[in-house]
């Protein structure tokens, strides 16, 4: 295979961008992070395949760079130009990236193709995904977890839980507010007519010059601001949360939460750890602040919160187990209970034992003659290693500790309910004797905490099943299983069969389906059921469009589908 220089590649890249000044960049491209569905139309948007990761890579990659630039970054027709040679050599990265070397001695899987695919699709879900969830998913699971903690969180980082909670809200909120107010002359009468006679398209035609200033001066005003800088509803200075919160809690949340543009970098390669994961505000200045990607805000919390909280061997441990054994476990239980409650017949086994085996199991839910064999898991889904002859283990590796032990562990209760006429269950030193006589079907679901992409939507490519002909498992992440089974009781009177009825199509998509996050899966189905048993019942193979997510999006900026904040 051809080889690529990707440290010079990157070079040519930051001495494009080089060319303009540090802040107009950072500030383009926040404002193209947030406000992409309104920048789609840019002509180098559509050569970029991350939107969010690629993005935040030329930020670093930018400020790596020791030149001050001169340029102002403003789009234009030339601007347009140098963003699409960065672009294409961006994308020639990331396919030597995917396509380097591959190892010649895997044992468990022969075909070189099926290695190279499960490779390539870890490392695009890995590296160019940004956080999928909604921000009061994230902001639970930083109150889910680290709320017993928070002594240690006041003392370790001098700020106490609840105000970081809240100062992650507030920017949000104040986000909301400037970008209302920066927006509003667009609903102005003297604005529409305006723009009925100057506009074609997103192009301006002749009689924009004579026709702007017969406009309102306010009006005017208001249109050259936001033209001139569409991301200030992104800016923010400490002396604005001052009004809001104590000085001292202000000062330490952008200490921890925000990196200075004039530091010290050395981002140069894009599989590089990046700073504004962790750190996702700018200090533009000695007054201003950028908030790069606000919903990353949560999750840089998250971890933050993590790291400080596990000092030692014995908080890791710790950690850990409350992270799995308890909030995961009861998040999943509650999730099911809330879902299934409108169900005639409800019986829920958890931290139970079958028939004296020795082995705990998670949950055990049978809902109107349906049963249920739940097991959840919080290994990790670690970074996808960039040579190309470990890559594959790891993959594996992770997947093996998670979603293939938890179906092997629903395989047996599994095999109990389908083969046995009665079993016996002790959950919470109660023993209880099951008639398995009065179960329709089982559905086996593995609940994990973190995604694992393109390997967890199709199970095909790596589950190993003790009998070809069984029936695969479904597994999803805990986030999307809240999502989807919120969405069925939104919209069906029978929630509980339509879910059953999504579980036996949804197994036929096994070994031909490429989809990189199962609520595209999911919307599938929720957008016409009975196209969806089509597709499934067909022998296509299946690519989901990504678009398809915006039917949760729809219901959850109409405020339909309501994520509550947890109190505590």
């Amino acid at each position: 295979m051809e080889t690529l220089d990707i440290h010079k590649k990157s070079l040519e890249i930051q001495d494009i961008i080089s060319i303009y000044s540090k802040e107009s960049f950072v500030c383009f491209f926040a404002d193209f992070i947030r406000h992409n569905p309104e920048r789609s139309q840019l002509g180098f948007s559509n050569k970029l395949k991350s939107k969010l990761k690629d993005s935040i890579y030329l930020i670093m990659l930018r400020l790596s760079s020791p030149i001050d630039g001169e340029e102002v970054l403003l789009y234009s027709e030339e601007v347009d130009k140098n963003l699409k040679k960065v672009a294409d050599i961006l994308l020639q990265m990331v396919d030597f990236y995917l396509g380097d070397i591959y190892s010649k001695d895997f044992d468990e899987i022969k075909n070189e193709r099926h290695k190279r695919f499960i490779h390539e699709m870890a490392f695009k879900d890995y590296f160019q995904n940004g956080v999928l969830n909604y921000r009061e998913q994230e902001l639970n699971k930083v109150i889910r977890l680290f709320h017993p903690y928070q002594d240690k969180i006041k003392e370790r980082l001098g700020i106490e839980l609840r105000s970081l909670i809240d100062i992650c809200q507030y920017s949000e909120d104040d986000y909301i507010k400037k970008s209302i107010r920066s927006k509003s002359f667009l609903s102005k009468k003297e604005f529409s007519k305006f723009a009925k006679k100057s506009l074609v398209g997103t192009k301006l035609n002749k009689k924009f010059s004579n026709e702007f200033f017969h406009l309102p001066e306010d009006i005017q005003n208001d249109f050259l601001d936001f033209n001139e800088r569409p991301h200030s509803c992104l800016l923010f200075t400490k002396e604005n949360y001052y009004e809001v919160f104590e000085k001292n809690d202000v000062d330490i949340f952008c200490n921890l939460f925000s990196i200075p543009i004039d530091g010290d970098y050395n981002n140069l390669f894009y599989s590089q750890p990046n700073p504004l994961d962790a750190n996702p505000i700018i200090k533009i200045n000695d007054f201003e602040y950028l908030n790069v990607f606000q919903k990353q805000l949560p999750t840089a919390l998250y971890n933050l919160l993590y790291a400080t909280l596990t000092a030692s061997a014995k908080e890791t441990e710790q950690l850990n187990l409350r992270r799995g054994k308890v909030i995961l476990e009861r998040h999943t239980r509650e999730i099911f209970e809330r879902s299934f409650k409108k169900s005639k017949h409800l019986t829920v086994f958890s931290n139970y034992y079958v028939n004296e085996n020795p082995e705990e199991k998670d949950l055990l839910i049978i809902a109107d003659g349906n049963a249920f064999v739940i097991e959840c898991k919080s290994s990790r889904n670690r970074e996808p290693r960039r040579d190309s002859n470990q890559a594959f283990q790891r993959i594996k590796s992770d997947f093996n500790d998670c979603i293939q032990k938890g179906y092997e562990q629903c395989y047996q209760v599994e095999q109990l309910i389908l083969n046995c006429p009665n079993i016996s269950i002790k959950s919470n030193n109660l023993v209880q004797d099951l008639d398995t006589s009065y179960i329709n079907d089982v559905f086996s679901i593995v609940v994990t905490s973190e995604r694992f992409g393109t390997i967890q939507s199709d199970l095909g490519l790596l589950l190993k099943k003790p009998i070809e002909e069984d029936l695969y498992p479904w597994s999803i992440s805990i986030d999307d299983l809240e999502i989807f089974l919120k969405t069925l009781n939104l919209e069906f009177n029978n929630p509980t069969r339509r879910f059953v009825e999504f579980l036996e199509y949804r197994e036929l998509l096994n070994e031909r389906l490429f989809s990189r996050d199962e609520l595209d899966v999911c919307a599938m189905y929720l957008n016409n059921p009975s196209n969806f048993k089509k597709i499934c019942e067909s022998s296509d193979y299946i690519v989901t469009d990504p678009l398809l997510q915006r039917h949760f999006d729809e219901l959850y900026f109409s405020k339909r589908l309501k994520i509550n904040i947890l109190g505590f």
